[in-house]
This record gives C-alpha cells, sequence and structure tokens, in this order.
C-alpha cells in the first residue's frame, strides 16, 4: 500500500474519531430525496427564517422547514415523486414550483422572493435540470417509465443496470451478475427500500423482486457517498412502490413458447469450417413454455394517513436439457433429453404512515419461494441432478424524522432469512441426511468424460439470517450539511451441508465401472467424512460521516469517512483449539492451524469536488477519490469449518500424482497407478480403505491468520452539460483498482528437480486462502441522457481497458497456473472489453402505440489457450500462451418492444405488447475450444440465445 494511502487512512481515523464518536447512531442506505438551494430577495441577497415546505402530491406528507441566516436550506430524507414546492415569507410574495424527485437525488434549487403580501402568489415553470451540482458521485437512475416499459427478458429489473456506462455482463460462474468498473459481480450489493438483499454466502441477489413492483433505482458506478460500503464494485439503490391516495392495480401476463424462437447454434461447424455454423433443426430444440403472471393493488387505508401496495407473481417455466453424452452412454439407457422446470411464487406487502408531519414510517416484508428443479449440466443425467432453492424471506422498517429545521435522522431495520435447501434426485434428500440412508459412498458423485450421476459434491441447506439495524443523523452549520451515523449487523451462518461426505471418483474414459475390468477402474477420489451441521453468529458494524461543504456559490466538496469492522473471518475460530489437539492426537508435531484475526484497519476516505463554472448552472465539473472495501463472504468460512474444523479427514487421492498416490514409487509409476486404481476397485462406489495403506491422505483447507477485506481504490474526473431542456451529456474518466482479491495458496516446497512436496508431511495438501489478486480498470465512460413526456433515449459508451492476475472470476476465489510464479497469470482480464455501446429508447405515438427498445454492441472477451502437454512432468507446466491472448466474438442485439394501449373511461386501460429479442437473429459467439491439441482448437462451442419473442398482456386500473 502507498504512502499516500497510508496517510490518507490516517488522517480518516482522526476526523472520524472528531466527528463520529460522540453518537451512538447507525447508518442507512439513501432512499429519498433532497433538496437544498438559497432563497434570495430580489437584490441577490440572502433571506433568512423564509418558510420552505414540499408538499408530495399523491399523499399530501408535507415537510417544511425555515432558511437559515444566510438563506440556505436543506430539504433531505424526501421519498421519490411528484412535489409542489412553495416557499413563503413575511412582506413577500409566496412561489410555487412543481418538481419531481428520484431516489437517490440530490438537487440545487435556488428561489427569488418578491416585495409583496404572502397572499401574491407567483407559480413558477419551467423544467429543473437533470444536472446535480453538489456531488461528484458517478451514477445513472432508471426510472418507473423505463422500467415499465423496455423490453427485458426475463423481467429482471436489475439487468437494467446494464444500460449504464461501465457496466456489463459479469464472470465467474456465479449466476447472472454485473461487472461494474471491471471488478467482480460478488464485490457488489443491492439495496431495496434501504436494506441489502445479497445473499452474502455468494455475494448474489437473494429475494425475488418483480419488475412491476419496482419504482425505480440507481446505479451507483463509482464515488458515492461514504453511507454506502460492503461493497467494492457497485451499488444498485432501489425503491419499491408505494400506495397513495389514489387506488391504482396492475395485472399482468408474459408467454413465451419454443415455436416463437429461432433454433439455437449447434455447437459445430460444418467440416469445422467457422463460416459454416450448424444450428439445430426445430425438431432439435428442446421444448421450452414459460407463463408469468402477477399483479398488484395500493391505496389508501387512511386518506393522507395510511397507505398499502401488495403484489404477487407466478413463473412456471418448463424446459428440456439436451445432454451432450456419447452413444456409449445413450446405448446403456441413459436418456439424452431430460426435463427441467423453475417455479418462483414471490409477494411483498409494504405499507406507509405519516406518524405526524415530522415522523414517516413505512414496513415492508416480502417471501420467495423460487425452484430449479431437476438442475444439472450438459453431462449430467437423471440421478445426477437435483432441485434447488427454497423460501426466503424479508422484513424491513423505516422511519424518519424531522427533528427540526436543521436536524433530521432516519432509522431503519432489516430481517432476512435465507435458508434454500438443495435435494439430490438420488436420495431424495440432501446434506447430512444422505449419510443416514447409506455408508459414505452409497450417492457419490460419479464424473466421466461425457457422464455425471451421483449426489453433488454439495447439498443440503446453505442457510443465513441477517440482521441489520442503522441509524443516521443529519444537521445543517452554516454551508456545511452534515450526516453520521453507522450500522450493525449480524450474519449468522446456518448450514446443514454435505462436501464431499458423500465422496466424489472421477474416470479416465466413458467406461461403466466393472470390477472385472481395470480399464473402467477411477482413478481420482476425494471424501469427507465427519459433522456438516453448524451456526454461526457473527457481529459486524461500521461508522461514517459524510460533509457536503459549500464553500461558495457554484462550489461544494463532498468529503466523506468510513470505517467497516467486518468479523465475518473469525467463523470457525471457536472450533481451532480442539481441531488442532484432535491432529496433535493423531499424527502428533505441533498445530496446524491458527485463528483469523480481525481486520482493523478498513478506514475508506471519500473525497471529491463539484464545481458549476458558469451562472446558468449548465455546467458541472466534478472529481474524486475514495476507498471502498467490500464485505467477507461467508462462503470461505463455511468451506473451511466442514472441510477442515469439522472433519475427521478430508482424503484426497490422485492415482496420477506423486503427493497423494499412496502407492507411489518413482521407478515404476504404471504399477503405481495401477495398484492405486485396484485399492479403489474393491470398495467402489463407498470410501476405499484406509486402514491398509500408511501414507497420508488428508488434505486441510484454511485461511490466512491474516486475512484482509478486499478493497479498491477509485479515481474520478469528469464533466456534464445541459445542451437544452432535458438532454444531458455527461464524459467521465475513471479508474478503479481492486486490491486482495482471493485466491488459494497450496502451501508446498519446490524441488531442485521441479517436483514439490507438502510443506507438512502430515498432509498431501494444505489449501490457504489468501489476499494477493488485483484487478485494474480505466476507462473513458460518456453517457447521454434525453427526457420528454413522449420521447426518451440514453446512449452510453464506454472505452475501457482491465488487466488483472487472477484465474478466476469467482466468489470461490482463484487457484492460481503456478503459485511460485504468479507473474504467469497477469494479462487482460476476463471481463475486459474495449467497447461497450448501449442504446435505449421509447416513444409514444398517436392512438396509444408506443415502441420502445435496447441495442447492445460490446467488443470481444479474451480467453486462454489450455494443453493437456506436460513433457517435462512439471508439477505446474507453464501455459502453452500468455493469459487470454485470444479474443472471441464481438456480442451485439437489438430487443425492442412495440405496445398497444386501449383506454376505457379516464382510469382504466388495457395494454397488448410484443417483444422481439435479438430480432436480427445475430450469431455472437461466447465460448471456444480452448484446448490446443483438440481438433476444433479455437472454434467457438456455444452462442449466445438467437432471436426470442415474448407476448405480453396488461391491465392497469
Amino acid at each position: 500500500m502507498s504512502y499516500f494511502t497510508k496517510y490518507l487512512k490516517f488522517i480518516s481515523l482522526v476526523l472520524l474519531l472528531g466527528f463520529a464518536l460522540p453518537a451512538s447512531n447507525m447508518s442507512a442506505q439513501v432512499i429519498t430525496a433532497t433538496i437544498r438551494g438559497k432563497i434570495n430577495d430580489s437584490q441577490g441577497g440572502g433571506l433568512p427564517n423564509a418558510k420552505i415546505s414540499a408538499r408530495r402530491i399523491d399523499t399530501n406528507a408535507t415537510s417544511a422547514i425555515v432558511s437559515g441566516s444566510l438563506g440556505q436550506y436543506y430539504l433531505p430524507s424526501l421519498p421519490a415523486g411528484k412535489y409542489e414546492v412553495t416557499v413563503e415569507a413575511s412582506g413577500f410574495g409566496t412561489i410555487r414550483r412543481s418538481i419531481e424527485l428520484f431516489v437517490g437525488s440530490d438537487l440545487t434549487i435556488d428561489f427569488t422572493l418578491q416585495v409583496g403580501t404572502v397572499e401574491t402568489k407567483v407559480e413558477v415553470s419551467g423544467d429543473i435540470s437533470l444536472l446535480e451540482t453538489t456531488t461528484a458521485e458517478v451514477s445513472q437512475t432508471l426510472r418507473k417509465d423505463q422500467i415499465d416499459n423496455l423490453p427485458t427478458v426475463n423481467r429482471d429489473f436489475s439487468s437494467l443496470a446494464l444500460l449504464a456506462p461501465g457496466v456489463s455482463p459479469g464472470v465467474g460462474g456465479n449466476g447472472a451478475s454485473l461487472a461494474i468498473n471491471g471488478q467482480r459481480g460478488y464485490q457488489n450489493n443491492v439495496y431495496i427500500d434501504g436494506s441489502s438483499n445479497q445473499w452474502q454466502y455468494y455475494g448474489r441477489q437473494a429475494s425475488t423482486f418483480s419488475q412491476d413492483w419496482i419504482q425505480e433505482f440507481q446505479v451507483m458506478t463509482n464515488s458515492y457517498s461514504a453511507e454506502f460500503g460492503t461493497a467494492s464494485g457497485g451499488i444498485l439503490n432501489v425503491i419499491t412502490r408505494s400506495g397513495s391516495n389514489d387506488w391504482h392495480a396492475r395485472a399482468y401476463l408474459f408467454y413465451r413458447a419454443k415455436a416463437l424462437d429461432s433454433p439455437p447454434f449447434s455447437g459445430a461447424f460444418t467440416n469445422n469450417d467457422p463460416s459454416k455454423p450448424i444450428f439445430l433443426t426445430k425438431d432439435e430444440v428442446a421444448d421450452y413454455t414459460q407463463r408469468r403472471w402477477g399483479g398488484y393493488v395500493g391505496g389508501p387505508i387512511i386518506r393522507d394517513k395510511l397507505f398499502f401496495f401488495a403484489g404477487y407473481e407466478d413463473l412456471d417455466r418448463g424446459s428440456s436439457d439436451q445432454l451432450a453424452i456419447s452413444d456409449y452412454w445413450k446405448g446403456l439407457g441413459f436418456k439424452s433429453v431430460l426435463p427441467t422446470k423453475t417455479t418462483d411464487h414471490p409477494f411483498l406487502v409494504r405499507g406507509d404512515y405519516n406518524v405526524t408531519s415530522n415522523n414517516r414510517l413505512s414496513m415492508r416484508y416480502d417471501r420467495t419461494i423460487q425452484k430449479s428443479i431437476d438442475e444439472g449440466g450438459p453431462y449430467t443425467v437423471e440421478s445426477g441432478r437435483d432441485t434447488f432453492g427454497g423460501p426466503v424471506w424479508n422484513v424491513v422498517a423505516n422511519l424518519t424524522s424531522t427533528l427540526n429545521n436543521t436536524s433530521f435522522n432516519e432509522f431503519r431495520f432489516g430481517y432476512m432469512s435465507n435458508m434454500p435447501p438443495i435435494v439430490c434426485n438420488l436420495s431424495g434428500t440432501g446434506g447430512i441426511g444422505n449419510l443416514e440412508l447409506g455408508p459414505p459412498g452409497t450417492f457419490s458423485e460419479q464424473l466421466y468424460p461425457t457422464l455425471q450421476t451421483g449426489c453433488p459434491i454439495f447439498t443440503g441447506t446453505e442457510g443465513e439470517q441477517n440482521l441489520t439495524l442503522h441509524d443516521n443523523y443529519a444537521f445543517v452549520r452554516g454551508h456545511h450539511q452534515v450526516k453520521f451515523g453507522g450500522e450493525l449487523r449480524r450474519n449468522t451462518l446456518n448450514d446443514n451441508i454435505t462436501n464431499f461426505h458423500d465422496g466424489y471418483w472421477e474416470f479416465a474414459q466413458d467406461l461403466q465401472f466393472n470390477l472385472a475390468d481395470p480399464n473402467s477402474y477411477p482413478y481420482f477420489f476425494i471424501g469427507n467424512v465427519g459433522p456438516g451441521k453448524f451456526k454461526a453468529p457473527i457481529w459486524n458494524y461500521d461508522l461514517f460521516v459524510q460533509d457536503t461543504w459549500q464553500i461558495r456559490s457554484g462550489l461544494t466538496l463532498n468529503l466523506g469517512l468510513r470505517y467497516d469492522v467486518d468479523r465475518s473471518v473469525t467463523a470457525g475460530n471457536q472450533f481451532i483449539d480442539a481441531k488442532n489437539q484432535a491432529i496433535i492426537d493423531q499424527y502428533g508435531g505441533t498445530a496446524p492451524l491458527q485463528k483469523t484475526n480481525v481486520d482493523y484497519n478498513n478506514f475508506s476516505p471519500r473525497l471529491g469536488f463539484a464545481w458549476t463554472p458558469t451562472s446558468d448552472h449548465k455546467t458541472t465539473v466534478r472529481g474524486a477519490f475514495g476507498l471502498f472495501y467490500d464485505q467477507n463472504h461467508g462462503n470461505f468460512n463455511a468451506i473451511y469449518i466442514i472441510n477442515t474444523l469439522l472433519s475427521n479427514g478430508l482424503n484426497v487421492v490422485n492415482c496420477n500424482s506423486p503427493i497423494t498416490n499412496p502407492y507411489w514409487n518413482p521407478a515404476d509409476t504404471a504399477t503405481s497407478r495401477t495398484q492405486c486404481r485396484s485399492w479403489f476397485a474393491q470398495n467402489f462406489p463407498l470410501f476405499p480403505d484406509l486402514s491398509v495403506i500408511s501414507h497420508p491422505t488428508q488434505g486441510i483447507d484454511t485461511l490466512d491468520p491474516n486475512l484482509q477485506v478486499p478493497f479498491t481504490t477509485q479515481y474520478t474526473a469528469g464533466v456534464s452539460h445541459e445542451f437544452i431542456p432535458g438532454l444531458v451529456v455527461s464524459a467521465d474518466f475513471i479508474h478503479s483498482r481492486g486490491s486482495g482479491l482471493e485466491f488459494f495458496d497450496r502451501n508446498e516446497l519446490l524441488q531442485p528437480d521441479g517436483s514439490v512436496e507438502s510443506i507438512d508431511p502430515r498432509f498431501t495438501t494444505i489449501s490457504e486462502l489468501r489476499n494477493t489478486g488485483y484487478v485494474h480498470y480505466t476507462a473513458l465512460q460518456i453517457d447521454t441522457q434525453y427526457r420528454k413526456k413522449a420521447a426518451n433515449f440514453g446512449l452510453a459508451y464506454t472505452l475501457s481497458k482491465t488487466n488483472s492476475d487472477l484465474v478466476s472470476g469467482s466468489v470461490f476465489g482463484s487457484n492460481p497456473t503456478n503459485p511460485f510464479n504468479l507473474s504467469q497469470d497477469i494479462g487482460p482480464d476476463d471481463t475486459d472489453q474495449r467497447h461497450n455501446l448501449v442504446f435505449n429508447g421509447a416513444y409514444d405515438f398517436p392512438l396509444g402505440f408506443q415502441l420502445s427498445g435496447i441495442a447492445v454492441y460490446r467488443s470481444s472477451r479474451p480467453w486462454s489457450v489450455t494443453t493437456n502437454e506436460n513433457p517435462t512432468d512439471a508439477a505446474f507446466p507453464d501455459r502453452p500462451a500468455p493469459k487470454n491472448s485470444r479474443r472471441g466474438d464481438s456480442q451485439k442485439t437489438v430487443d425492442f418492444r412495440i405496445g398497444k394501449t386501449f383506454r376505457f373511461k379516464e382510469r382504466f386501460q388495457a395494454s397488448v405488447f410484443w417483444e422481439m429479442y435479438n430480432a436480427f437473429n445475430w450469431t455472437s459467439y461466447t465460448t471456444y475450444d480452448t484446448l490446443l491439441e483438440s481438433t476444433t482448437f479455437g472454434l467457438p462451442n456455444a452462442a449466445a440465445d438467437p432471436r426470442r419473442q415474448q407476448l405480453g398482456l396488461r391491465f392497469d386500473f
């Protein structure tokens, strides 16, 4: 870490102690909007004691303050919506102005009062500038009309975040994710109504929120304020819809089917000619239907006082997987086409209560029951598949208070319970329940070159419960608007899982096991023995202070300081003493495991400025620097606890490895392999008999005792200009340096002859998680937004470069190509794309017709060459070519929706939609055959989805 960074952290500590320690408050995320500015008289002087009130039109909730001694005012904590702002002062005429506020908006609006009586009213018209002139944050807001009208094939609101510059599809095999400024998807966070919707274990969204329930959301990509934490990538700041004085309801249906889609790429080419791709015929395409219906209703319980909103959605998706198993397995009766099913039944209930004119309370309960039934990969037959998913529920409450003209408070409570089971088809259960049905190995996973069967290595319930308490307090002092507070979180890992407890076998060829045929014996085994059920609660907390300092008219400094304490790495410390003693009792020697220490050094300075150099406030120049910490994800600790701390032996045997083959004889390697495989065969599929060997076969997983929290250092400089009302163009230079990403060190010793040995002869491997990885991202991001009543469009362009020293983007860490030479993995990151161009727009035509669409061009991503050749029998052979030295195909698509609305009376309407995705049916290849020895090396083996169509029907009341 540079001296400059250490200095900033020291300054952060001093200032944080000065500002934050007197408070016992806790932080919250911004789910409201702010207006600020100055009240002037006709001579331009500041006008004190003027009353400013903002009335939310749909609920009549009113917030009011008076201006300060310099005429300045600050009115935060306003829920997003349409407002009437009124300014009045004794001896002056009254001004009224209509405005619309969006989530996270921070608008500067100055008023000039003329001499007159209070009864003299002036209605101010004209558009409010879209520019935010007091913040250096780089973000984009997706509004209700975009969420309602833009085509999204899976009705996932978060996919609309891809419209923002700097955002592209994520990598790492952790489900659908977003790469924000080149960082990993699990480094982002999603806040819904101020409470995190992140499944901490995987770093992805936990609950399903129907796109029709979302009012709007911010995509925050750089330089967000200090009250936002536990994310070193980006943040989605989401608010759900709420009730109002007017009744409103919606019912909708979306339908997809195989007959509406074009046949996909088969993964092959005629004569391996890349200009002659082979596409499946209609008959070869697996069956597919999708029905999604739902609705919501909202309105008043007590007019102007108490409101409700409720929504429900039902998804039923039926499909089939076309397996890639070989003809050998088909001849043995294994099916090559298997049905799959996805169901989801989320619902939500929300209430909003105007307790008094100065206090507002909102509460939300939601529940998701999502299941992926008979899921598996392209080689996974019916007996190897599982069902994943189950109930997730949340309770969130927010209390917002205006204490006086210059003091404001927000309190928030959140609780999430997430207990999704993984149930194996073969056993009908999962987790340790499998072991009650037979001895270890009864349901073992068996992996052949083109077939996978048995229970997955990971089954059971990987659950967690998360309790959060937030509070922040804001006040105004002169030209300073200061907010400080903190957050207290109780994250509980609640697992009942197996991880290799059922056994795992690999075979060298497609040949069903036969004790009479040595060629059919497996060559690789992993087996775990011991309990897999535990519960580990951990308390984490943070503090922050944020000062918006308006030095003078047109120049604002954003000074933020944040301190995070993430104690989640200590989950498992309670088991270490007992485990060390068990190892010493069994093997002798010293204790191999150490307790993991808490990183108390996570100080995050956030420094930025915003300058409006012209009197018309049409131009903003901004710049910022900051540190942004991620959070540790519980998957590392869960694996550590299951594989090591609670395990009575994680045994890893590879008959081809001189380290883990207990029969290895360097003078006769062929016989060594034969003896090892014969030993396997005696008990297969049950665990091999370890009592007949003396060579250690046990490996352990562990954590670096000084494991730290990954973070990014972010820099930005940019300018925005409003050319005409509603048209804003922004350009930003972005540099983001992700540091401390996790990778696994095998803790082996390199011998002079190039072979390796375990650092501890009691164990075959000691795999330790450490912080070494980095991701560096540099970009020019240009964003154009145009908003008018009948038309709106956005155009985002990103020119970027991303480098890293990581092999994988997975939340489970990266395994280096050569742990003794990490430089082999330096090169373009998997997310590296030079050009990203995204257009979105919608236009309302006469007679109720509407056209909306999204067009995307993304240049090619890189891929790495692999090889099976190892002529020197090196433990870690060199790459055959530099990391990610090849480039794939560019990604391009045009999606559109054509709609027609039929109106019945004043408040009833029906809309029909026809949506087409990849309308021009462009073939964009996504993955390639990377194996140098393959006859199809360098050819694509998968492509993005072909043309798809969706029909929709919606009723609004």
